[in-house]
């Protein structure tokens, strides 16, 4: 395994996302890596652009308050730029995927706010969008390997005030105890919110953080519900051995819940932060 010891923040975030991108890439199925990756995921990235009960959109409203411009980076369905447009800022969405700013637009024009929603196909490192009031960045930054580039670009972007969340830990964490029964090594994880401000201290860039309310670990129907959902999580793929190697781990690895459901022994409640700092301070 990989020792990330005596290095810089930045570089240690990238020896992190390197190590663990070579780890899938050995064992990832090659039909998943041609096409839309998202395309069978993009529609469940939709949510009601009028709903109350979202926590983290509820603290994205209030960070952008006085914003009238929103560039929502790697914001795919317009989970927030949408709402955020109904609220009567304009928006932006850069995202590389297809499927993701098709799902974008279906959803703008049905909440009848279209012209207030302008979608950009492009990964960020290679968009040229305008530049606005608050450059937001949700759950995006763990796959980046040059992730201080990746943050210069969102500042220079915000006129005002750039907003980021993140998990405590990356989100395909909870899964990594199999990869070893499944693969034959430890897994990887992915740098996440403490890596994250280790590298914004690094690059002088102090923000505000405000945790939110953390949700319980994720839970399976059925021990077959775990097994498809797991052998998916796992870059299984079409590997008959690698399956037999999940179903034979399976069971060392889940515990049944109160309500009569499996999750993953150990697996912790999902936290995640909103991060923000002011352009200038």
């Amino acid at each position: 395994m990989a020792s990330f010891n005596n290095q810089s923040a930045a570089e240690t975030w990238r020896r992190r996302v390197e190590s663990h991108h070579a780890q899938s890439r050995a064992v990832i199925d090659e039909s998943m890596l041609s096409g839309d990756f998202w395309r069978s995921l993009a529609p469940s990235f939709r949510a009601d652009p009028r709903r109350t009960d979202d926590e983290a959109l509820n603290v994205i409203s209030e960070l952008t308050e006085s914003c009238d411009s929103l560039l929502d980076v790697g914001g795919g369905a317009g989970r927030f730029a949408v709402a955020l447009a109904l609220a009567g800022k304009a928006a932006t969405v850069v995202d590389p995927s297809e499927s993701m700013i098709e799902q974008l637009r279906e959803a703008a024009d049905e909440a009848g706010i279209a012209d207030s929603v302008t979608a950009v196909l492009a990964d960020w490192e290679s968009a040229e969008p305008n530049p606005a009031d608050a450059v937001l960045c949700s759950h995006v930054v763990y796959g980046v390997a040059d992730i201080a580039p990746f943050i210069r670009k969102l500042t220079a972007h915000a006129r005002r005030r750039v907003v980021m969340l993140s998990f405590v830990d990356s989100p395909q964490a909870s899964v990594a105890p199999l990869w070893e029964p499944v693969h034959g090594e430890r897994r990887v994880n992915l740098p996440a919110l403490p890596e994250l401000m280790n590298v914004l201290w690094e690059m002088g860039v102090y923000p505000s953080v405000r945790m939110l309310t953390p949700t319980p670990p994720q839970s399976f129907e059925s021990e077959e519900a775990a097994l498809d959902e797991l052998a998916r999580r796992l870059f299984v793929g079409e590997s008959a051995d690698a399956r037999a190697r999940l179903q034979s781990a399976v069971a060392d690895f889940l515990e049944r819940t109160a309500d009569g459901g499996l999750r993953i022994i150990g697996a912790k409640p999902s936290r995640q932060g909103a991060i923000w700092w002011d352009v200038g301070n």
